[in-house]
């Protein structure tokens, strides 16, 4: 439930009115929205800029990202925002970069156990080690989008993290 309840949280903060006011993906989650998803209260965040993606004449999306710190699991969120106006089409293309790529390929081939759900302009995974890996870290990651932006986030996986629809979903 913590990737799709984070994905959640995520959508229904790009598109709030004070989402478009302040355009810094560290606005995205307060305290309170951490502690709801990790369990655990956030440590330090850090802005991170991306240079702006051109996607034709006279058009750019900008890139936002933020990295907070979460202690209680030792490891981070990761939110990349993408800020347009983004088509649907261009979320759909998001959303399969971030299926298909480098790092979940190689943790496949680490013989990691992907779960993942697909909905309307969103996408779910949790990846989940093998038994035999040591140090192993379950992994999650959410990516979608709504009313012109996107959004990729990466909380701390872990035994709660699932792909199953929240209540707020159903």
């Amino acid at each position: 439930m913590l990737p799709l309840s984070f994905a959640l949280f995520l959508i229904v903060a790009l598109v709030s009115p004070a989402s478009a006011e302040e355009r810094s993906a560290c606005s995205l989650l307060t305290s309170n929205d951490s502690e709801s998803v990790t369990g655990g209260k956030i440590g330090v965040s850090q802005p991170l800029q991306f240079d702006d993606i051109p996607t034709g004449p006279n058009r750019i999306i900008k890139v936002s990202g933020c990295l907070f710190s979460v202690p209680t699991h030792r490891g981070q969120i990761a939110i990349s925002w993408f800020l347009g106006p983004i088509t649907d089409e261009e979320i759909a293309q998001l959303i399969k970069m971030s299926k298909d790529n480098v790092g979940t390929d190689g943790l496949k081939k680490l013989n990691y156990k992907e779960e993942s759900k697909d909905f309307p302009l969103a996408w779910c995974s949790t990846l989940t080690p093998p038994a035999s890996a040591k140090d192993g870290m379950p992994m999650s990651s959410c990516s979608g989008g709504a009313r012109g932006s996107a959004s990729s986030a990466s909380p701390p996986g872990g035994p709660a993290s699932s792909t199953r629809p929240s209540r707020s979903m159903r």
